[in-house]
């Protein structure tokens, strides 16, 4: 005990004088334990106050006090408030209008393909392929309308038996008439060209399991907070259009938004809702990566493979280049399907509160700042985890230093439009070789089938470029840059 009082004493006269300084540095040599002390303060003659405090802090107790110190300190951080902003509520496609227009391009292609292939040799053309073809590329309307019927509300009326007898019966008519072509297919096909039909669902079982949802886990959505209902329901506070009220565009009063409530949310809320965001995202982009490929691979691989038995003669690097087209142009589209403005909105709202670290190269600095999971960063503190030291990124930061998923969702979320810049620019990029290869095309099946494809990106490009320039009005707007 004597020991624990004479330490604020001896700090005093070090800090008043250095001549009592040494007179006392000497004396505590001889108490017990103060040659460690002295051992220390040799090799420190040149340090400051500050660091003599935080050495006789650990020679004292260097776990319950470098705590206490920590929470001490990291409360009284200044945190700045954290605002999110109404995303612009533009007008987006139906699940219902996506698919027939979706459908509509497979089909387009498709015929563009075999006419690359066949050109005007109709009489090769293996219409039972075609038809096989066709009706499983329009697996995923009839699911759909096969779902909106099992899902409907109207139940034990004669109207929805009706409906729900005629649907049936188109069904059957459907699997029956793939059944029967496939059966076609099996005679006048070798067994080789057949399993390459079957390839794509065994690659399904392997990448989604035995399920016809793969986006099964959407209920995930329902507990994240910006996604559902937002700070004080700021989804709710733009109804009308952007581009109808003349937001941000003339820069009156009667544009202006209401001002948006500060958001605040547990550490531990944001790192669950990031994982659970993160999964969702994760899971579209398998789905989108997958569809987009079974596309390709139906609309113009397997034409070419079963035109080898008739041995036609035909540009194969045009073929293999609309293949390469028609998975571009299917992953876009299926992009801007499945990752509309308000979740990618979500996504970023998620990653405001999440923040990032980065490695601070100095990490032998001495810092006050341990990282604690139920803390609130700055931007701009330095924090150490582990062994090393880290500096915080974002406005807020809650994220786990050094965990590569919280890294790579602060850096591709951060960032409103960092996402839809990447579609934009590959959308564009592929619009502007298209056109190039329009100018370059000598024969008409090679200047219809890049026409053919360009119609349908230009409606892409469209959609894409009007959500980058609402989202970038609003920004500029709110931030006044």
């Amino acid at each position: 005990m004597f020991d624990t009082l004479l330490w604020p004493f001896i700090l005093c006269l070090v800090a008043s004088s250095s001549i009592v300084d040494n007179i006392f540095f000497w004396l505590y040599r001889l108490m017990p334990g103060g040659r460690k002390l002295a051992n220390l303060k040799a090799n420190c003659q040149s340090s400051s106050i500050r660091n003599l405090q935080n050495a006789v802090r650990g020679y004292r107790n260097g776990s319950s006090s470098s705590n206490s110190g920590t929470h001490a300190i990291s409360s009284l951080l200044t945190i700045r408030p954290l605002y999110h902003y109404p995303h612009p509520n533009l007008p987006v496609f139906t699940t219902m209008a996506f698919e027939a227009l979706f459908l509509s391009y497979l089909l387009c292609a498709l015929v563009l393909q075999h006419v690359n292939i066949y050109k005007m040799n109709v009489h090769m053309v293996d219409f039972y392929l075609v038809w096989f073809i066709a009706i499983f590329l329009s697996r995923r309307v009839f699911w759909h309308i096969l779902r909106q019927v099992l899902s409907s509300e109207m139940l034990y009326t004669v109207k929805y038996f009706i409906i729900l007898f005629t649907k049936g019966t188109l069904l059957i008519l459907l699997v029956s008439g793939f059944a029967w072509l496939s059966w076609k297919l099996i005679q006048q096909n070798s067994i080789q060209n057949c399993l390459f039909l079957c390839y794509p669902l065994v690659m399904y079982i392997f990448t989604f399991g035995f399920t016809l949802d793969p986006q099964g886990s959407k209920v995930m959505l329902k507990l994240s907070p910006h996604q559902e209902l937002g700070p004080l329901s700021q989804l709710q506070l733009l109804r009308t259009s952007l581009l109808d009220k003349g937001v941000m565009v003339n820069g009156n009063a009667n544009g202006e938004l209401p001002e948006p409530q500060p958001c605040s949310l547990p550490p531990d809320a944001v790192r669950y809702e990031a994982e659970c965001l993160r999964t969702d995202f994760n899971l579209r982009i398998k789905q989108v990566l997958f569809q987009s490929l079974l596309c390709a691979y139906y609309v113009g691989f397997i034409p070419m493979k079963f035109s080898e038995q008739h041995y036609v003669y035909y540009d194969l690097w045009w073929a293999c280049q609309h293949t390469l087209f028609v998975w571009l142009s299917s992953l876009l589209m299926l992009m801007m399907f499945m990752l509309p403005l308000n979740y990618c909105d979500a996504l970023h709202q998620c990653a405001l509160h999440l923040g990032g670290w980065e490695r601070y190269p100095c990490g032998h600095r001495d810092t006050p700042h341990v990282w604690s999971a139920l803390t609130v960063w700055p931007h701009g503190v330095l924090v150490r985890h582990g062994k090393l030291l880290y500096r915080a990124l974002g406005i807020h930061n809650v994220a786990i230093p050094g965990d590569s998923h919280h890294g790579r969702f602060f850096f591709m979320f951060e960032s409103p439009l960092r996402l839809i810049n990447w579609m934009a620019t590959v959308l564009l990029l592929l619009v502007i070789y298209q056109l190039f290869m329009v100018t370059r095309s000598h024969s008409w099946h090679q200047l219809l089938s890049v026409s053919g494809l360009l119609i349908f990106n230009y409606l892409t490009i469209y959609r894409v470029f009007r959500d980058r320039w609402a989202l970038q009005v609003v920004i500029r707007e709110r931030t006044g840059t």
